[in-house]
């Protein structure tokens, strides 16, 4: 890892760098979507733009953001915000790995004029008529929410500016910011990996759509109307489905599980542990290596 690597902790997340299959397949029809709508304007991403391509592949689109700016250099207000950030959209406590000391590396290449060298992201730098920037643009993926976090950073160091990032400043010289969080999610998709929940009401689908599993809001979970886990009414509403990371899948309600598969993980089996719907209509558990370990059949 290098200094100006950006990697993420906390919370139960794969790391882009280290996407499984499923959710590496997830993401490239995802990033290029995202990609079209990186505005050359600091690298803010276009949020209209982005939510229109987006839906048009099946995913939906949330933002949150923040602007500031310093007259000194505090790369722990940077970092502290964007942990704010990812905790509010993701209800984990995920955070940059070493992250004040990425930022404050970040800020003093603006400062100097220099170029970061790194493999982290997507990397781009300019130069624009109020100072030098970098920006990046990463993502994780959070097994909890089974959504993309798509992070977009830029850092510009000033000098004798009247607007940095669109916002006025006092300061004759200093160093602001723009980062913008967004979730992207696939609105019914087609894995779900160990600590992924589906609340009632939602579902997941086989890559050709053609098949669908749905957690019914009255504990139910059920299989394109052919197969069903005979829940309903069990317990107490609400209710939500559970890929544990014992390879358990399993339906709570608010006093408790009141279903499960029993999938029974092998002597050798290792996670992470996965749901799948798949094109032949069977809805699998599988282990690591792609064994199944429990299943409802076709």
């Amino acid at each position: 890892m290098t200094t100006t690597d950006f990697l993420f902790e906390g919370g139960h997340i794969f790391n882009n760098r280290n996407y499984p299959a499923g959710v590496m397949s997830q993401s490239i029809p995802m990033l290029k979507q995202m990609g079209k709508n990186v505005s050359i304007d600091y690298a803010t991403v276009d949020i209209a733009g982005a939510t229109r391509d987006l839906s048009s592949i099946g995913f939906t689109l949330r933002e949150t953001n923040r602007v500031d700016k310093m007259s000194d250099v505090n790369s722990s207000v940077v970092d502290n915000s964007i942990s704010d950030m990812l905790r509010d959209f993701f209800e984990e406590d995920i955070s940059i790995v070493r992250g004040t000391d990425v930022i404050l590396t970040l800020m003093q290449y603006a400062i100097d004029n220099q170029v970061a060298e790194t493999d982290g992201g997507f990397f781009g730098s300019s130069e624009r008529s109020e100072g030098h920037y970098f920006s990046y643009q990463l993502t994780f993926y959070s097994k909890r929410k089974a959504s993309f976090c798509f992070l977009v950073l830029s850092l510009c160091a000033f000098k004798e500016a009247s607007s940095v990032f669109g916002i006025p400043t006092s300061f004759r010289t200093g160093v602001a910011y723009s980062a913008q969080v967004l979730e992207v999610k696939k609105k019914e998709p087609n894995v779900l990996y160990e600590y992924g929940r589906l609340q009632g009401g939602d579902a997941m689908a086989s890559p050709s759509g053609q098949h669908r599993f749905t957690m019914g809001t009255d504990g139910n979970v059920t299989v394109d109307g052919r197969w069903e886990s005979n829940s309903a009414g069990k317990g107490v509403a609400p209710y939500y489905l559970a890929m544990q990371e014992d390879a358990n899948l399993c339906v709570y309600g608010t006093d408790g599980p009141i279903w499960a598969s029993g999938s029974q993980p092998g002597r050798f089996s290792q996670g992470p542990y996965r749901l799948e719907m798949q094109d032949d209509g069977n809805l699998v558990v599988y282990d690591k290596s792609n064994t199944s370990l429990w299943a409802i059949g076709i």
